[in-house]
């Protein structure tokens, strides 16, 4: 119960107070709380204006094969969700993510504020906030729970990002106040570990899940809070203490190791849980996301004098390259009236598995009357068999009854993929000599013909010099998952880049985790382009003046595509009384290496010429490219009219002189000014 926080001098008060300290999942919802649900589990965000941001969690089904945890407390929220809360530390300072708050959760400390309030999208609700350059957005949402297979977990994430122009140091803390129904002081469990007192976990210490029960016999509610899972961020430390110290220490406190659970400066249980995430440097521009899953836990039970409960990952995979552990836990209760002697628990396996280390039965020896112990093996697949697989574990006593839980386990074999990869068999040169088409699509499709899910595919198009990926665009895709016997087309748009040219092979290469990789290849025939001696203005309308002052135009003078090319003069010609060269600069076509090559002519000037602007590539191999730029005349606009930017005369060095050169010259339209 959470009266106590609530409780004022005034007795009087004490029947309206005793209803929000009472009043669960299944009370009247608040005009003030954003929700979201599933068959499983409802997700509640305050809305504010204060304690804004602030989240709980119920269950609505829960456990469909336990009638006792429907519409149970997971996150302690009362109709308007405060005692759980997020900090942000940012530069040293910390502020409480969402509004300020009026009870004792964070009282008094700075807070963020609320740049857009609690709102649903899809399924999630997302709320965001701001502290000078740092955007703060947090998002509650329905996962997946590692144990259970079934979106009975809130996915709670957090994505800070720089917006400024400095790097900040950025870290978060995450306050679950936790509760099971009306159990606010259940013991905490961790990997081997019962926790009853102030406990502290960090580095190896850190399981993959941690669990609460108040009882294997007749238990409410059994939570879990997922560390690592694919998508979440393993916080850097864990500490399970009691609600008040987190209460009023918004970051860093006197940890009270080895202090039971007692809610600080009361006398109730109430066991909360932090996740922390050390500052660390956020650059500019850059993003950083804190992502955990709180929940329904997954355990099987097997209710007796001795009590047992089961739980592991209700499904993992088997890899060709490096089969992985997982943790298998076994809970032990005595729920008879006496105690039980010469107490062991055993671990059985189905063929497919087996102990990655230790001896498959502990002995827990002497187990009194309500006491829980608790085993943790590790287990790796094998390989030998895929699908469902069981485990077991046998509880055994001198003087009581035996008992046994069976868990089943989905044990995937790798996927087996296989590709297809399509594209133009070849391409077309056009009359302005360009390639067609361009850009082309090159396509792949991956099937999975195994007989399980495939995770985390990756499918990387290689494409040789010659072509090039057209506009924005990753070479190597991703997908969450490939179903069994369905195919995933992924599309890459393509373009020719001109050099090197003829029969271009192009491939493409696709993993899965734990799938041996496959390839798939094909062949674009690209023809050789007729070279092109081409005039590029900056642009080619402009005003006369801009800001006042005569308007300044780069024109370029591009080679596409140089093949072997050693050199070049060009003269240019335009119209004098329209505009004016200011100066001529070298493009890369005579730079090596950071270094200026020579001979260069910036060319010699008359009346509507520049003449024999160049130079020779005498100290530096011949270039091949795409395209070269051989060098840029800056002209200034004098009067309104229209001048072509023409090429007169031509000398190239490299490829035979460049016989079949074709230019395209280039035009200035100088437009008068307002």
């Amino acid at each position: 119960m959470r009266a106590s926080r609530f409780i004022l001098i005034n007795t009087a008060f004490l029947t309206l107070l005793l209803v929000p300290a009472l009043a669960g999942a299944g009370q009247a919802p608040s005009d003030r709380v954003v929700s979201t649900e599933n068959e499983f589990i409802r997700i509640r965000v305050n809305a504010g204006p204060a304690e804004a941001g602030r989240f709980a969690v119920d269950t609505t089904g829960g456990d469909p094969s336990r009638a006792a945890d429907d519409a149970k407390v997971l996150i302690y929220g009362s109709r308007e969700p405060w005692t759980s809360y997020t900090t942000v530390i940012v530069d040293g300072a910390p502020y409480v993510f969402g509004g300020p708050s009026e009870r004792r959760a964070g009282q008094g400390a700075q807070v963020t504020g609320i740049a857009a309030s609690p709102h649903r999208s899809g399924e999630a609700i997302e709320t965001s906030a701001r502290v000078g350059d740092i955007e703060i957005s947090q998002e509650l949402t329905f996962a997946r729970s590692p144990t259970t297979r079934v979106k009975d977990a809130a996915l709670i994430t957090y994505r800070v990002t720089n917006r400024g122009a400095r790097t900040s140091t950025v870290g978060l803390r995450m306050v679950l106040d936790t509760m099971l129904g009306a159990n606010d002081g259940a013991p905490l469990r961790a990997g081997g570990r019962a926790i009853t007192s102030a406990t502290q976990l960090s580095g190896s210490e850190l399981p993959d899940y941690w669990q609460a029960f108040d009882s294997l016999a007749q238990p409410a509610v059994i939570s879990q809070g997922t560390l690592r899972a694919p998508g979440l961020t393993p916080p850097d430390r864990l500490e399970m203490v009691d609600w008040g110290t987190l209460a009023d220490s918004p970051w860093q406190f006197s940890f009270p190791t080895g202090a039971d659970f007692t809610r600080r400066g009361e006398e109730s249980q109430d066991t909360a849980v932090a996740l922390y995430w050390n500052p660390a440097p956020l650059e500019p521009g850059k993003s950083r996301i804190y992502a955990t899953m709180y929940g329904v836990g997954g355990v099987s039970l097997s209710p007796a004098q001795l009590s047992l409960g089961l739980t592991a990952p209700a499904e993992v995979d088997f890899q060709y390259d490096e089969a992985k552990a997982f943790s298998v836990i076994a809970y032990l209760e005595n729920s008879g009236g006496f105690a039980s002697r010469g107490t062991k628990l055993a671990l059985e396996l189905s063929e497919g598995l087996e102990l990655a280390e230790g001896q498959p039965t502990v002995e827990v020896g002497l187990l009194q009357p309500g006491q829980t112990k608790q085993a943790v093996w590790r287990v790796i697949p094998t390989g030998k068999a895929t699908g469902t697989l069981q485990i077991s574990a046998t509880a055994t006593s001198e003087n009581l009854e035996p008992n046994r839980v069976t868990r089943d386990i989905l044990v995937n074999s790798p996927p087996q993929l296989s590709a297809k990869l399509t594209a133009p068999d070849r391409l077309s040169v056009t009359r302005d000599n360009r390639y067609s088409p361009s850009p082309f699509q090159v396509s792949a499709e991956i099937t999975n013909r195994g007989a399980q899910v495939g995770r985390s595919l990756a499918a990387t198009l290689s494409l040789p010099g010659g072509l090039a990926l057209a506009g924005e665009g990753d070479a190597t895709r991703l997908a969450e998952r490939i179903e069994p016997g369905k195919t995933i087309t992924l599309n890459w748009s393509v373009r020719a880049v001109g050099l090197p040219t003829g029969e271009l092979p192009v491939t493409l290469n696709a993993s899965a985790a734990g799938a041996k990789p496959t390839a798939a290849r094909c062949v674009v025939v690209v023809p050789r382009l007729t070279p092109e001696l081409r005039v590029h203005p900056a642009a080619q309308s402009v005003p006369l003046l801009t800001d006042g002052q005569p308007t300044m135009v780069p024109v370029a003078v591009k080679l596409v595509p140089a093949r072997d090319f050693a050199g070049a003069l060009v003269s240019l010609s335009y119209d004098p009384t329209i505009v004016e060269p200011l100066y001529v600069s070298r493009g890369e076509g005579f730079v090596e290496a950071g270094r200026l090559l020579s001979p260069w002519s910036a060319g010699r000037g008359a009346a509507g010429v520049i003449a024999d602007i160049g130079g020779e590539r005498s100290d530096a191999p011949a270039l091949n490219a795409a395209e070269v730029t051989l060098f840029t005349v800056v002209f200034m606009a004098k009067q309104p009219g229209e001048t072509d930017i023409g090429i007169e005369a031509t000398a190239m060095a490299g490829a035979g002189g460049i016989s079949d050169l074709r230019v395209v010259n280039g035009t200035i339209s100088v437009q008068p000014a307002e």
